[in-house]
């Protein structure tokens, strides 16, 4: 559905994206993952036909991105990060507007524009002037419009920034059903949406690709993980392989990294005159389940385990995004 080859993009001699290549399938969402700079909105603005590559090409729904802009537009449908939105118009208005330029036919123009509307819960703002809505509406009459035309192609930058959690759920969902018949790509920084949205991601850093993959298995494994790191502390008799062995009780991994870490009575809590502390840093992936962890918990205390601290690690999903991230 979207094939993109060798996409580059130069600005006053400087190269902002280079030689990037990657796919999307119909009913396939991608994330577009990567810092402020990496390329993202410049990538999605090649895509939606609002800037030229400079060398390199995509074939969208068949279509060549050089040749055939017009025939793209027409089953495209593009949400930038700042939405071209009339702060003057209300936002019926606006719609009915945005169903003009995208020549839906008359007969079908009401039942979309209604569609849109119930789809971004836009039906007590319909005669709200744009202006004068809060950002996350402004986010949401944006979508909308993104949506008007039943897009068989569908990008979206940074779709739910400035939206509270029921709105970025809301979101997800209208995602998800415009997914069924399209294929999607959203730039977020949020790793949540990556968890629970997509099929694929493609990580890229200052314009190039550095890591893609169709995550569906990995997300669902993912999914059913819960991350922790445990801290325990100890004097040099602790015994490692008990740990080892409680832990593995409970993991869904065939072992559990220990990482020991020595330190001079500059453990929290500290017996006094205590002078050799040993803290023990415990990276386990145990099922998803609250009873679980308070077991796990319940046995290493117990088994007369000090634990200092227990919190939640980044799943293996987000240590991969991350790492490709940073370097």
């Amino acid at each position: 559905m979207i094939n993109v080859q060798s996409l580059t993009k130069k600005i006053d001699g400087n190269t902002i994206v280079r030689d990037i290549s990657f796919e999307v399938n119909r009913g396939e969402i991608m994330g577009f993952i990567g810092p402020n700079g990496a390329g993202k909105t410049t990538t999605l603005r090649m895509l939606s036909c609002a800037m030229a590559p400079t060398s390199g090409t995509a074939e969208l729904a068949g279509f060549d991105l050089r040749t055939q802009d017009h025939e793209i537009r027409r089953i495209l449908g593009y949400q930038p990060e700042t939405p071209p939105l009339y702060p003057y118009m209300n936002v019926l208005d606006y719609l009915k507007f945005m169903a003009d330029l995208r020549q839906i036919p008359s007969e079908s123009k009401t039942k979309a524009i209604d569609s849109a509307i119930d789809k971004c819960k836009l039906a007590e703002m319909t005669g709200r002037e744009i202006g004068k809505l809060s950002k996350g509406y402004r986010q949401r009459v944006g979508l909308a419009q993104a949506i008007l035309a039943s897009p068989k192609i569908l990008l979206l930058d940074e779709p739910t920034a400035s939206l509270d959690p029921e709105q970025i759920n809301e979101t997800r969902g209208i995602i998800r059903n415009c997914a069924e018949d399209a294929a999607v790509i959203f730039s977020t920084h949020i790793m949540q949406e990556i968890q629970h949205l997509c099929d694929r991601i493609v990580v890229i850093k200052q314009g190039q690709v550095r890591y893609k993959e169709h995550i569906r298995v990995t997300r669902a494994t993912d999914n059913t993980r819960r991350h922790l790191v445990i801290q325990v502390r100890g004097n040099t008799d602790i015994n490692e392989c008990k740990i080892q062995d409680i832990l593995a009780d409970f993991t869904q991994s065939e072992h559990v990294n220990v990482d020991v870490r020595a330190g001079s009575g500059s453990a929290p809590h500290a017996n006094p005159g205590e002078t050799d502390v040993h803290i023990l840093k415990l990276y386990a992936a145990i099922p998803d389940d609250d009873a679980m962890q308070f077991q796990l918990l319940q046995c290493l205390i117990n088994d007369g385990i000090p634990i200092l601290t227990v919190m939640p690690r980044e799943s293996e999903l987000e240590q991969t995004i991350l790492h490709y991230m940073k370097n």
